[in-house]
């Protein structure tokens, strides 16, 4: 009787108990773990991010999941910064930034050896070593930020962390994970407000990069950080025509209205295109990228050298107009895929032969930076290409505005012309490429691009506070005549 009655206990214990036990435990965990929908966790940021100056965190939802994953992005090696000090900008010679509607940097127009004096005590910036340290070191300096950075694109991520990394600026970067067209969960609880309200209390500057729709939320909420946006593509890309309206009113007024926003295009035609849609952008800079590439496309190294130009394959004029051309003249060439390598890949050759299929591009500064020499078709050329049916360009309407090509075109602006070779006509090509100097065009650019560093660092030491706002572009009026403004009531037609 008494076994039967300890059999039973036992059958009791593990079949009732036990797994009452195991799962109350359970339960209690799983609640003291979960967050609440629309909440940002926190912990798992501070736990990724005090590791590293530079972090990409993935999350979906805005906060309601985030990945603990990150990337550091060491793409600057055996980088000795002894001491970047920026000082009050009084005696600036930069003054030709200021009230100028068409600001074109004139301070660095056609001289690659310019002393900018906003540097003069920058001592010891060499940045030309690229090899085997990791860890860059900015010594004597009280550069002392917090920035989260929003984006979605590869090369603007590289870009900011290596100025984060040159400024000693801690720097957050995360990838919004909802769709490119859509808004983030939190928006149909909250509009966000919670998340936002976090964001900016925990960060000092916001910048949004690349798809500036991202910031919507930052702007319709109360947010007490500097909101930056930096174009790098359309201001209105991938925007529903059901919210457009409202979109352009709001990113308009804020524009105008919002002390804490401020605007960073990475080239001319942004503040253009925002025009001929209705937004005014009165005050902004200009900063183009530092050309640094992706540290995985630095890790092998060539040393081949070819003695003929090549192209990319990237556009469809590539396979219909340059490929054809190329063969009918008979000159020697390689056909690269369009995904070549990067630009070490690249200055093994001549030179690269482009026909823009942009108004800008990134890999216009990556190139100059790791000496890349470039052959494109001169303005005439240019302006004849675009009337082909079968030639790919994003803005082809620019042909039509007075100096559009000229002022919107990276790749004609006065600021660049000496750093590329151009050919009026294809029968010129095998005759440039015979007798041009390639090796000097690249030592050129590279040397360009050491100066211009210098003067994108100062600029970005302006937008984050670290010294006075003396080389902001103000236009007192709109680039563009324009029948309809969102946010700009005179006289515009």
């Amino acid at each position: 009787m008494f076994k039967k009655t300890m059999i039973r206990n036992d059958k009791f214990i593990f079949r009732v108990i036990f797994p009452v036990l195991f799962f109350s435990v359970l339960f209690i965990t799983l609640i003291q773990n979960l967050k609440p929908v629309g909440k940002f966790n926190e912990d798992i940021l501070n736990k990724v991010s005090r590791d590293d100056n530079i972090n990409v965190l993935n999350f979906t939802n805005f906060g309601y999941k985030i990945i603990e994953y990150q990337i550091s992005y060491k793409n600057i090696k055996n980088v000795d910064i002894k001491s970047i000090i920026f000082k009050n900008n009084t005696n600036t010679e930069n003054n030709n930034f200021k009230n100028n509607t068409n600001t074109e940097n004139n301070n660095f127009k056609n001289n690659t050896n310019t002393e900018n004096n906003n540097f003069k005590n920058n001592t010891n910036i060499e940045n030309d070593n690229f090899k085997n340290n990791t860890n860059t070191e900015i010594k004597n300096s009280n550069i002392k930020k917090n920035v989260l950075y929003v984006s979605r694109h590869e090369g603007t991520i590289s870009n900011f962390s290596t100025i984060g990394s040159l400024l000693n600026v801690h720097t957050t970067v995360i990838q919004p994970k909802y769709g490119f067209n859509q808004r983030p969960n939190c928006f149909e609880k909250d509009r966000c407000r919670s998340f936002v309200e976090m964001m900016c209390n925990k960060y000092e500057f916001i910048i949004i990069s690349d798809i500036i729709p991202d910031s919507y939320i930052f702007f319709i909420n109360p947010c007490k950080a500097k909101v930056i946006l930096e174009i790098t593509n359309r201001f209105d890309i991938f925007v529903n025509s059901q919210v457009k309206d409202d979109y352009l009113h709001r990113i308009g007024s804020a524009i105008l209205g919002n002390r804490n926003l401020v605007v960073v295009e990475n080239n001319p035609f942004e503040t253009y295109y925002a025009c001929t849609h209705g937004v005014f952008i009165p005050k902004y800079y200009l900063i183009r990228p530092l050309g640094y590439a992706p540290y995985y496309l630095l890790n092998e190294e060539h040393k081949e050298v070819h003695d003929e130009i090549a192209f990319i394959d990237h556009s469809k004029h590539d396979k219909n107009i340059t490929l054809p051309n190329l063969e009918r003249i008979g000159i020697k060439f390689t056909k690269l895929p369009h995904r070549y390598g990067g630009p070490l890949v690249l200055s093994t050759y001549k030179a690269i032969l482009m026909l823009p299929y942009q108004v800008s591009i990134m890999k216009m500064m990556e190139n100059f930076r790791y000496g890349v020499a470039v052959i494109l078709p001169s303005e005439r050329l240019f302006r004849e290409l675009l009337n082909d049916n079968l030639y790919v360009f994003s803005q082809k309407e620019l042909k039509d505005v007075k100096d559009g090509i000229s002022k919107y075109v990276e790749f004609y602006n006065s600021e660049f012309k000496h750093l590329f070779v151009y050919f009026d006509k294809w029968e010129d090509l095998p005759n440039i490429v015979e007798t041009t100097n390639f090796d000097d065009i690249k030592e050129n650019v590279k040397t360009f691009m050491k100066e211009y560093e210098k003067k994108a660092l100062n600029l970005w030491a302006q937008v984050l506070d670290v010294i006075p706002s003396e080389n902001i572009t103000i236009d007192k009026e709109p680039l563009c005549k324009n029948q309809r403004f969102y946010n700009y009531l005179g006289v515009n037609n």
